[in-house]
């Protein structure tokens, strides 16, 4: 810098002032001041969680940098309008859930406008029309909702899958031109399907791990474990060939089927159900350690939750021969538990009993129901299986308590929930170091967070989640959760051979463990055994006739591939109508209608890709499968029905 004679080098501190565009944010608080008034102490704490939990981790996945917070409010930067709007919409879905249990007096709802415009940055902060309009906006909006400029409007159309009501002309304060408004109603913001992340940053360099994440992150990624198709595995060797086991692990046939209903939380509060289902799921777990046993998994019995079905309904719906049913009722010195045991036959109560126990003695109350179900059930069971169903209670309660509700966020699939599971994961090790199941859940977290694109290091995330497991199986061997997890991880790192072990080793300690046939599913699939595919898929559905959307599009590759497109069409249209948003169902419904020679249906559902997911290419999609003759003869069919 010139330094001028005869005057003092103001020149060198003044902050430097630059120009640029970006898309702003602006949000706040509707009635702030009024709940402030009301619980000064509890509207900041929620406030303070959802912004740690929900809002701040949004921004960062979506590249915002937040320049300031002003108690109730926020501003935000991004580079992209897109990434601006994606970001307000996920926000807003995200505090929609929260509030869903929280009284109306209490909720936190916000109103958000977003602008494109030139801006002023000064020592971090940004001034400007473009700051202002986007504050306007925000004071527009309907508490809720979005409202954004014709800028915005302009930048994101056909972008995104989402349809703005013209709010027209408005005369905003402070700013002599009107402004064109574009809303979105809170209504319409819940009916918007998850956006998935636009990308990631991926690091190059001659690391094979490396090289698969960057390719399973640089499209749109898709829940249900879909992703995996858009990873391109290496070339199988004659080498390789020759080592992989390519026949499913048989599943016993089992003459005990039961299915363990969800217990009943009596008198819950403050949504305590977490703890009843989580009760639940460890009891199916260690049911389902029994060879003698097949255990219905929790997602099939998850549909009569809060329902009191005749048990004899319930054995003829899962064709399953018995039936568990309880109550649990949680208080802050007892915990009591009623568990009844049918006999779905013969509409006989074989067995019941009640428990009455400290919070402290739960992990001996679970422990006793398991044995007490077998027991009843007659089962030759091994002081080995004994053992193992015995689930290693925690040294501190609270970590368990803290882990059921893990479970309960990691359930519901979505980007904030995800977030508030690792924190309490992460509180659960703290307390207790030693608690496996803690490491295995917070893993998870980190595996659903790469295969959804919510971090902008998946590899990362993925070595972690790999560490997480070994940590979990260093302390529990018999942990079928912590082999299924290391075995998830070995799939998206494309090492199948390890993969197989690990889900084997998870089914041979839990033979009715529906999650890892599902992923052995998926491996299967990737190196060429269509035929073991499809046997691992029909029996997932025995497990869960509900089967879920991963194994249910893994399963109709395999029929495509396998030319029974009539079994394709039967599994697809039933999971496109369960979750019309999901996209490679529906692609591969569209190749499905091909396959059959319903061509008009073909056409009609590739127009519904192309309107719905305009961005879909089928260049990369089925690349994992390492036989080129079943990736030609899937990319034809995909041509074929005109995608």
């Amino acid at each position: 810098m010139v330094k001028l004679p005869g005057r003092r080098d103001t020149v060198t501190a003044e902050r430097r002032v630059e120009r640029r565009l970006a898309a702003i944010m602006a949000a706040d608080v509707v009635g702030y001041s009024r709940l402030m008034g009301a619980d000064e102490i509890g509207t900041l704490r929620a406030l303070s969680a959802h912004r740690r939990e929900l809002i701040d981790p949004t921004i960062a996945a979506r590249y915002g940098r937040i320049v300031k917070t002003t108690g109730d409010g926020v501003l935000v930067e991004f580079p992209s309008a897109v990434e601006a709007v994606a970001c307000a919409i996920s926000v807003q879905q995200g505090i929609a859930l929260r509030n869903a249990g929280v009284a109306e007096d209490k909720r936190l709802i916000f109103r958000i406008g977003i602008n494109v415009g030139d801006i002023i940055s000064e020592a971090g902060d940004i001034f400007g029309d473009g700051v202002n309009v986007a504050a306007r906006l925000e004071s527009l909006c309907e508490p809720g909702g979005l409202c954004i400029s014709r800028a915005v409007r302009d930048q994101v159309r056909d972008k995104l899958p989402v349809t703005f009501d013209d709010l027209g002309e408005q005369q905003v304060k402070n700013i002599a031109r009107p402004v064109r408004a574009f809303g979105l109603t809170p209504e319409a913001i819940t009916a918007i399907p998850e956006l998935a992340p636009s990308g990631f940053k991926g690091q190059g360099g001659p690391d094979r791990r490396r090289w698969i994440i960057a390719a399973l992150v640089t499209v749109s990624l898709a829940a249900g474990g879909t992703a995996w198709w858009l990873v391109r595995a290496p070339p199988l060797t004659p080498e390789r060939a020759e080592t992989i086991t390519t026949t499913p692990v048989p599943i016993g046939a089992a003459p005990a089927s039961i299915a363990v209903l969800p217990l009943e939380a009596l008198g819950a509060e403050g949504g305590s159900d977490y703890f009843a289902d989580g009760l639940t799921e460890d009891i199916i777990s260690a049911l389902g350690r029994f060879r003698e046993l097949s255990v219905m998994s929790l997602g099939a019995v998850f549909a009569y939750k809060g329902k009191h079905p005749p048990p004899m309904e319930v054995g003829r719906d899962l064709k399953v021969r018995y039936v568990v049913e309880g109550s649990i009722r949680r208080a802050p010195e007892r915990i009591r538990v009623a568990v009844s045991l049918t006999d779905t036959n013969q509409n006989a109560v074989l067995w019941s009993e009640k428990y009455e126990a400290e919070p402290k003695d739960i992990f001996a109350v679970q422990d006793q129901i398991t044995r007490r179900i077998s027991g009843a059930l007659a089962l030759r069971v091994t002081g080995l299986e004994l053992a193992r169903s015995a689930t290693k209670p925690p040294n501190n309660l609270e970590a368990y308590d803290l882990v059921l509700r893990g479970r309960d966020l990691l359930s519901r699939l979505t980007r904030s929930a995800n977030a508030q599971a690792r924190d309490l994961f992460e509180r659960a090790i703290a307390l207790d170091p030693n608690y496996g199941p803690a490491y295995v859940g917070l893993g998870q977290v980190d595996m659903r967070a790469a295969n959804q694109g919510w971090t902008q290091d998946p590899g990362g995330a993925l070595e972690r989640a790999e560490k997480l497991a070994q940590k979990a199986i260093a302390l529990d061997d018999l942990s079928s959760n912590a082999h299924a997890l290391l075995g998830d991880v070995a799939v998206q790192f494309g090492d199948y051979d390890r993969a197989l072990g690990e889900l084997k080793r998870a089914i041979d300690l839990n033979g009715s463990d529906a999650e890892s046939y599902g992923h052995l599913v998926t491996v299967l699939l990737f190196e060429g055994d269509i035929s073991g595919a499809i046997a691992g898929g029909e029996l997932v559905t025995q497990f869960r006739p509900e089967i879920p959307d991963g194994a249910a599009f893994d399963l109709s590759v395999a029929y495509i591939l396998a030319d029974r497109g009539a079994d394709a069409v039967r599994v697809l249209e039933h999971a496109v109508d369960r979750n019309p948003g999901h996209l490679y169902m529906n692609v591969m419904l569209a190749a499905a209608y091909g396959a059959v020679g319903r061509q008009q249906d073909a056409e009609r559902q590739a127009d519904r890709v192309h309107q719905r997911f305009p961005t879909f290419s089928r260049d990369r999609f089925g690349s994992a499968l390492r036989d080129p003759g079943l990736r030609a003869k899937l990319d034809r069919a995909l041509e074929k029905a005109g995608l």
